[in-house]
């Protein structure tokens, strides 16, 4: 933990930008936020973003904008424009001396890391540096590894991805391919099973995500996979939790 904490440093920011939510937190303010993903292009420049884009595209009939597809940014300027927004209401200043740890998707390749670094640094003026999702939300179960298998599932509304995660950090991982999208589990449970390391300790399973809280989505892994199922108190707020340690503690 607190891999990224430095001494002396007044103001950090931790991202999590997803599919449908954009997750931030801002030691400026000791705030969270947690808006929808999603903005809104107006006349003369000005952009609605969160829950006030999908209210006026409602009202009006505006286009609704979504920058980040499956995990990864899909329209670069229009990421760019709700992140400044939702930092603007946290309080954020623009600063080019302030670290920014944002989460990046596993299995995300190295074009698509670069992009959506470019695009945090564009909006934040910040020094980006990124943090798989799956560990960070790993971290937020703040989980006494050891000698054990530890897999985690990260299960998000656009993308969710299965990682094995030794020596604090991913040695392994799967993007799920969902062939049922109603009940994704038996995907999952075929990924875990794949990236199950022989000859380890106890079998332990993390699960984050907004998916996590299904009905019956822990149980049910744990009886595939026969593991040990671990989900932290908020698997919402889990990558960022995680985020905000590494930078805090």
């Amino acid at each position: 933990m607190g891999a990224y904490a430095r001494r002396g440093l007044r103001h950090c920011i931790a991202l999590d930008v997803g599919t449908s939510t954009v997750r931030l937190w801002t030691s400026a303010t000791d705030t969270t936020i947690s808006e929808p993903a999603a903005l809104v292009r107006r006349a003369g420049g000005r952009h609605a973003v969160g829950r006030a884009a999908i209210e006026q595209a409602k009202r009006d009939g505006g286009t609704l904008v979504w920058p980040v597809r499956d995990g990864v940014v899909r329209d670069f300027f229009g990421c760019v424009h709700l992140l400044r927004l939702l930092l603007a209401r946290a309080g954020q200043w623009y600063a080019d001396d302030h670290p920014v740890l944002v989460g990046v998707p596993a299995t995300a390749t190295l074009r698509e890391k670069k992009v959506l670094v470019a695009a945090v640094r564009r909006a934040t003026g910040g020094r980006v540096s990124t943090v798989e999702e799956p560990l960070a939300a790993a971290l937020a179960c703040r989980p006494d590894w050891g000698g054990d298998d530890v897999v985690a599932v990260d299960i998000g509304s656009g993308l969710i991805e299965v990682a094995r995660i030794a020596d604090r950090s991913v040695t392994a991982a799967q993007r799920v391919d969902v062939d049922d999208p109603v009940d994704p589990v038996p995907a999952i449970a075929r990924c875990v099973r794949d990236l199950t390391a022989p000859g380890t300790g106890r079998r332990r399973l993390l699960v984050t995500g907004g998916g996590a809280a299904s009905a019956g989505a822990a149980a049910r892994l744990a009886g595939y996979t026969g593991r040990s199922v671990t989900i932290p108190a908020d698997p919402q707020l889990a990558t960022l939790t995680g985020l905000r340690l590494l930078l805090t503690r």
